[in-house]
């Protein structure tokens, strides 16, 4: 599932952003796992791909959230990108993409389980 999800970040736009529950659902997992596997990405994998752009759910940060490096620097490179910031924690979700991802769960799953298989 990690690596379907480091695909998924893969495909996600310059200026677009997909909340954690969407992307989970899309890899049918619970969102804590997703919420679990981004901050736990290697610098190679955080230098490559765009973590950044996964978000909570409403585009809000909380004030415990708020209080973290990775997420003040979430949200520079967010606004990098010219997403727009309500109050300096929440997303202006009137004015941002949100990108959907395939829904292909199924097959991604399996798809992964072929690839771990030893040959």
């Amino acid at each position: 599932m990690r690596r379907a999800l480091l695909r998924y970040l893969g495909e996600i736009p310059v200026g677009s952003v997909v909340e954690v529950a969407t992307l989970a659902e899309a890899l049918n997992l619970p969102a804590r796992h997703v919420a679990h596997i981004l901050p736990r990405l290697g610098d190679d994998e955080a230098e490559l791909l765009p973590w950044h752009r996964v978000i909570p759910r409403g585009g809000a940060f909380t004030k415990a959230q708020m209080g973290r490096p990775r997420t003040i620097r979430q949200i520079g490179l967010l606004q990098a990108e010219g997403v727009r910031f309500v109050d300096g924690s929440r997303l202006d979700m009137a004015s941002v993409t949100c990108w959907q991802p395939p829904d292909t769960h199924l097959s991604t799953f399996w798809a992964d389980l072929e690839d771990d298989e030893p040959a």
